[in-house]
């Protein structure tokens, strides 16, 4: 247990003695994890100050690598050579960690750090990323960035770099298509997520650039065929200036600038019988200038640059023209369809002898794309303007204009085009054979558009129509049922009911006379008898007229239970909550019910009778159970001669879609049970 606490004891004094190591040399700081650096460690570091960027930042190299230097406030007193002692912090930096200083101590000045030779790999890679470098390319374009800074542009190899310079440009060497050694802080461009995005060089002044080798005066340069740029043997430092003369074909605002030209190709190499012969080539180029210089379309030009090659054709970039003269304007080249295709007119003027139908044109980030359509190939084409042009859809059309070789593909060891394009030089390079038909497809689809919203509209009026149709119709057979019933319970009343009242008086004087026992006990019966009748009467022609107060099942049944109440008979009303049902169909349950009951009262003598009303399994059950005589279920409930009970029920099941069930023995009572299916 002691041991295992002297090792825990241990290992915290360790972590604690590793985290307050102060940092001496430029490889640890730089090498730090970024979670570390956020942790302010101690650094005391002696190093020679590399480059000042300004007051608050500065570089600084020692044996080991280079790192960052951060001042507040300022510094100024500091210059490149300046050996330095350092005290401070970590800080993690853009890029990796640096100091951020709370004490420097001069201690003496000399050389600045030795700048280490490097390539653009390393550059890219960060690899001597904040320490002195040297480079060595060629001078391509040199701009000034403001009033005492420049940049310089040079390429290394096939990449091309910047150099920051922080001078003024009237100072600056010759340095375009120069060979030139440059000592400079190699930096670059940091993303937010802590990532090289690009490299560039800092350079303090135009001292660090070196010229090694001059460039040639353009005026000396000879004068070159475009077939000739870029070939094996052609040219002995194909990296350097060249110079074109010929007749410019388009003229564009972001420089670029397209060449026929004028200088004889070289001669045919002799071809071997069984060698398949050289393609045609095309002779014109494409050129960018360095500055959009105001060259008309027309002109003949003697124009330097350096080759490149930037697609199917050479061309030459970072170009300027020397001399230029007014000429005739050069005319298109009349070609078919296969021959845009094949390469053979890479960058000059063309035009198509073949019509093009305008499928579609919209906008892009320089201008608008038109898609045509020729014997069934695509084409596309671009026009550099701001404004929509005025063209219809479906116009057949003759184009004109720059063809481009987008892309291409390998066959074996030949690289072939494989698609192209026409850069226009205005609107005047179509030329409109025939507008569009009327009924284009988009007119056509909008039409059906149309014509289906019509029909829909159309649609939805005809089913409101019939929807009010269908309601007036139900107000209609609603209106005529409730006069119906108004009619039905005047006859009732006007006549049954009237006829009762009057025999019901008759009776009643029959039994005010002597009479035998026999004949008055028969009387008060058919008084009675009279009674119930007059009661049923009324209570047919009140449900007759009660159409203004609805009521549901339940209180239709207890309504009817109130008006069969028997003296001899005790009616019990078990009735749960049900959903609400129509009122036709609810009146035929009452009435099946009051049927049952007056028959269990009447001919089983019953001196209990319970009423039952419930859901159970989507179904409405309705029973009404009596302990009376019970009678023979086999043979009696399809109705007896002259009693018309049990039919009455069975026809008013079959009439809402119900069932009846008899369930009964001799002297164990009945219990008539109606099933009715509620609605999903």
């Amino acid at each position: 247990m002691r041991f295992s606490t002297l090792i825990l004891l241990f290992s915290f004094w360790l972590g604690q003695a590793m985290a307050q190591t102060t940092l001496t040399r430029a490889i640890d700081i730089r090498t730090l994890p970024y979670e570390r650096s956020l942790e302010k460690l101690p650094v005391d570091l002696t190093a020679t100050v590399g480059f000042v960027e300004s007051g608050s930042t500065v570089f600084v190299q020692d044996e080991t690598a280079g790192t960052h230097l951060h001042f507040r406030p300022f510094r100024n007193n500091l210059r490149p050579g300046d050996r330095v002692r350092i005290q401070g912090t970590t800080t993690a930096g853009l890029y990796f960690p640096g100091v951020d200083v709370t004490q420097v101590q001069v201690l003496g000045h000399e050389t600045p750090p030795v700048a280490v030779p490097a390539t653009y790999d390393d550059l890219s890679t960060g690899r001597y990323h904040y320490q002195r470098v040297v480079v060595v390319g060629l001078g391509r374009t040199l701009a000034a960035l403001d009033e005492n800074k420049s940049i310089l542009r040079v390429s290394m190899g096939s990449r091309v770099i910047e150099v920051r310079v922080d001078a003024p440009l009237d100072s600056a060497p010759g340095v375009i298509d120069s060979r030139l050694r440059i000592t400079a802080l190699a930096a670059g461009g940091i993303n937010d997520r802590r990532q090289l995005v690009f490299p560039y060089l800092r350079v303090a002044d135009w001292d660090d650039v070196e010229v090694m080798e001059a460039a040639a005066p353009p005026e000396s340069l000879p004068v070159t065929s475009v077939a000739a740029l870029l070939r094996f043997g052609e040219a002995d430092a194909l990296s350097h200036r060249v110079r074109i003369r010929g007749t410019v074909l388009a003229s564009f605002p972001d420089g670029r600038v397209f060449l026929r030209d004028s200088t004889p190709p070289p001669p045919p190499r002799e071809v071997p019988k069984d060698a398949s012969p050289e393609p045609p080539q095309s002779p014109s180029i494409a050129i960018q200038l360095t500055t959009a210089a105001s060259v008309m379309p027309g002109h003949r030009i003697e124009v330097i640059g350096f080759p490149i090659m930037a697609g199917f054709s050479a061309s030459l970039a970072d170009a300027q023209v020397l001399t230029q003269t007014p000429d005739t304007a050069p005319a298109a080249e009349q070609v078919m369809l296969k021959e845009l295709q094949d390469g053979s007119h890479d960058a000059d003027l063309v035009q198509l002898t073949t019509p093009a139908v305008l499928n579609d044109f919209f906008r892009t980030s320089d201008g608008y794309e038109l898609r045509f359509t020729s014997n069934g190939i695509p084409i596309r084409a671009f026009l550099l303007q701001t404004n929509a042009p005025d063209l219809e859809i479906g116009s057949s059309c003759l184009l004109a204009g720059i063809c481009l070789i987008e892309s291409s593909t390998d066959k074996g060891f030949r690289s072939q085009p494989e698609r192209a394009s026409l850069l226009l030089r205005n609107l005047q390079d179509i030329q409109v054979l025939s507008t569009a038909p009327f009924w284009t497809a988009r007119r056509l689809v909008m039409a059906i558009a149309i014509l289906g919203g019509v029909i829909l509209l159309t649609l939805f009026w005809i089913t409101q129509q019939r929807r009010q149709i269908s309601r007036l119709q139900s107000k209609i057979a609603h209106q005529a049922t409730l006069d119906e019933r108004q009619r039905i319970a005047r006859e009732f009343h006007d006549t049954l009911e009237q006829e009762l009242a009057g025999l019901s008086l008759r009776l009643d004087a029959a039994t005010t006379r002597p009479l035998e026992d026999k004949a008055r006990t028969l009387l008060e019966t058919s008084r009675s008898l009279v009674s119930r009748i007059q009661s049923e009467a009324r209570n047919l022609v009140s449900d007759l007229r009660d159409t203004e107060h609805p009521v549901t099942l339940p209180e239709s049944l207890q309504l009817m239970a109130e008006r069969v109440q028997h003296d001899q008979c005790e009616i019990v009303l078990d009735l749960h909550p049900v959903p609400a049902i129509a009122a036709p169909v609810a009146h035929h349950l009452r009435m099946m019910a009051q049927e049952a009951t007056t028959n269990a009262i009447k001919h089983a003598k019953a001196s209990r009778i319970t009423v039952h009303l419930a859901e159970s399994s989507g179904q409405l059950i309705l029973s009404i159970a009596d302990n009376g005589g019970g009678f023979d279920t086999s043979t009696q409930t399809h109705g007896k001669p002259g009693h018309f009970g049990c039919i009455g029920i069975r026809e008013r099941c079959r009439k809402i879609g119900a069932e009846a069930h008899w369930q009964s023995e001799h002297g164990k009572g009945t219990t008539v049970t109606i099933a009715l299916p509620l609605p999903a």
